[in-house]
């Protein structure tokens, strides 16, 4: 009877933290591994997000491949890591 229970219960917080992995939180990502680079607003070392451009392919590209100084970040996000880093530096232009 517990090991019923003990699936379920897997079950169920498997279905609840699949979600959560599947959207990344872009803010989040922006935070933790662009900040040291670039600001919203300022110049840093990289351009203001406000200043870049606007084109989501482009941004999807350069933060996957890298350009210029700008590291390839590949190896180190997600497909959809990148893709919801680009929503949130379009959603502050």
């Amino acid at each position: 009877m517990n090991r019923y229970l003990v699936s379920i219960l897997t079950i169920a917080m498997a279905s609840v933290t699949i979600p959560a992995l599947a959207n990344p939180d872009g803010e989040k990502l922006f935070n933790s591994k662009c900040t040291m680079c670039h600001s919203i607003d300022k110049k840093k070392i990289g351009p203001a997000v406000k200043s870049m451009n606007s084109d989501a392919v482009l941004l999807h590209t350069t933060i996957t491949k890298g350009k210029n100084s700008m590291p390839a970040f590949e190896s180190k996000l997600s497909d959809a890591e990148i893709t919801a880093l680009v929503a949130f530096l379009k959603a502050n232009q």
